[in-house]
């Protein structure tokens, strides 16, 4: 793989102990790995009753799938952020940061298969598949913020401090797929047919009405999906056409610090999501593809995997720390 990155940053101080950046970056990805059927035929399935209409037919009859992992993958990203920091002053510290990105490529190599398993749906189209990278986030922000409370007197009142930090991005891609299998990949995406719309709600995130072209009647002018069918046919619907739910979290705690001599007793308490906010994963929830046809079609079911603590539901943490 080749991978070549440039970026430029601008900072200035705005007033004493308060700081800005912007910065842009930008990065290109070539022969990457991307992983394709040398013995698919585009397209076309078995035309004869008494065989599996949904099977694809080989253009070597003795060898299923022939699966090469090659070097023709190629990626864009380019991004924007702005952070502010404030130093600690006054007994407060604050940082923030906010980017807008775009990443770009033939495959992300983590769905639909994985490393080593075929990601394209056509396999003689490497640029077919060129879109939004399935970990894109076009937005992202963090801010932080630690305060030491201006209490002074005695041990009981004084040594207190707070801690926030609050994340949150725009959702991840969905790939939405057939449940048809005639070019040995099954990857097969739908033609888009009417008006795709995002609703936003887990018992239906985007629209669903799926039509198959073979059976009378079934296409209207409601359809948004059509199943493709006949010779050589390939879905037009692009790769990840559809963005998930987004993610949010916030972390806090409580931190009471009492000198004891030439010692300091630290006693922590902290909350991760304090909020308890539900991270809704992507329609299907095992993963970032959507098949047409499935009884999970447009529906979340669950929560997405958390990273850690981050992203989990509302758990809460004491500690006891000794320092001497």
């Amino acid at each position: 793989p080749l991978i070549q990155t440039w970026n430029l940053n601008v900072q200035r101080e705005l007033w004493k102990s308060f700081s800005a950046m912007v910065g842009y970056f930008g990065s290109k990805g070539e022969h990457l790995r991307v992983s394709r059927n040398l013995n698919q035929l585009v397209g076309t399935a078995r035309p004869f009753p008494r065989l599996s209409t949904s099977s694809p037919i080989y253009p070597n009859s003795a060898l299923g799938n022939i699966s090469e992992v090659t070097s023709l993958g190629y990626s864009r990203y380019n991004g924007v952020w702005v952070t502010l920091n404030q130093r600690f002053s006054h007994g407060l510290q604050l940082n923030g940061s906010y980017t807008w990105s775009r990443s770009k490529d033939t495959n992300s190599l983590n769905s639909a298969g994985g490393p080593g398993g075929v990601v394209l749906q056509d396999s003689t189209n490497i640029a077919g598949d060129y879109a939004l990278s399935d970990y894109d986030a076009r937005h992202r922000y963090v801010l932080s913020a630690i305060w030491d409370l201006p209490f002074r007197g005695n041990q009981l009142v004084e040594g207190w401090q707070l801690s926030v930090i609050t994340q949150g991005q725009t959702g991840n891609p969905v790939n939405i797929l057939t449940n048809l299998n005639f070019t040995g990949n099954a990857n097969i995406r739908p033609d888009l047919v009417g008006n795709l719309e995002v609703f936003g709600r887990p018992e239906q995130w985007y629209s669903t009405a799926v039509c198959n072209p073979t059976v009378a009647g079934s296409c209207t002018a409601s359809s948004v999906f059509a199943l493709p069918v006949g010779p050589n046919h390939l879905g037009n619907l692009p790769r990840n056409a559809v963005t998930g739910p987004g993610f949010y979290n916030t972390d806090f705690s409580i931190i009471k610090k009492t000198k004891v001599g030439r010692t300091t007793v630290e006693l922590r308490a902290e909350a991760f999501n304090v909020f308890n906010h539900p991270n809704l994963g992507n329609p299907p929830v095992a993963g970032r593809t959507a098949t047409v046809g499935s009884t999970s079609f447009g529906i979340i079911t669950g929560t997405r995997l958390p990273t850690g603590d981050s992203g989990s539901a509302r758990q809460l943490q004491f500690a006891l720390k000794v320092l001497f």
